[in-house]
């Protein structure tokens, strides 16, 4: 599996969300809809966190207090938390052009200790992280009445053909 032909497919697929969330009201936008996250509003800053934190810890090796940046992106409004969304989205998509042998250690989240991943792996954690996001969101439009989109692999493909 090329990890920079699906870093791709996910840019399309998150702008297709986002382009249905911009139509989205404040209100709508935070409604508590789908445990455990509730809101969409809940679940992009989830999306941006993850991603975020690990590209600046994992690859630019810089320091990010979750706690911080988490509160920080729960003020800002619903356009410019779905801004930032792209732009972890558009770094991912960078991160997936580079060649690195670099490996990335996370924690074991089923047992004691760590693990490691390669550039592949690190890269199908965020790609597959944020698909299943991504279906959340359109379960949550749904449940609100609201129009949702498929965003499969062969919608991308048809669509880019």
């Amino acid at each position: 599996m090329d990890s920079r032909k699906i870093a791709k497919y996910m840019l399309w697929a998150d702008d297709q969300a986002r382009r249905l969330l911009e139509g989205l009201s404040e209100e709508e936008f935070s409604r508590d809809v789908l445990p455990p996250f509730g809101s969409i509003r809940s679940l992009c800053e989830h999306i941006i966190l993850a991603t975020e934190f690990n590209l600046k810890r994992q690859v630019d090796k810089e320091e990010l207090d979750p706690k911080q940046f988490m509160e920080e992106i729960s003020t800002v409004p619903k356009d410019r938390l779905l801004e930032m969304w792209r732009k972890a989205d558009t770094r991912l998509i960078d991160f997936a052009k580079s060649r690195t042998d670099e490996t990335y250690v996370f924690r074991n989240f089923l047992h004691e200790g760590k693990i490691t991943l390669d550039q592949e792996d690190y890269l199908s954690q965020y790609l597959l992280h944020t698909q299943h996001h991504r279906a959340q969101i359109m379960s949550a439009l749904r449940v609100m009445r609201k129009e949702a989109v498929t965003t499969d692999y062969l919608f991308y493909l048809s669509d880019i053909q």
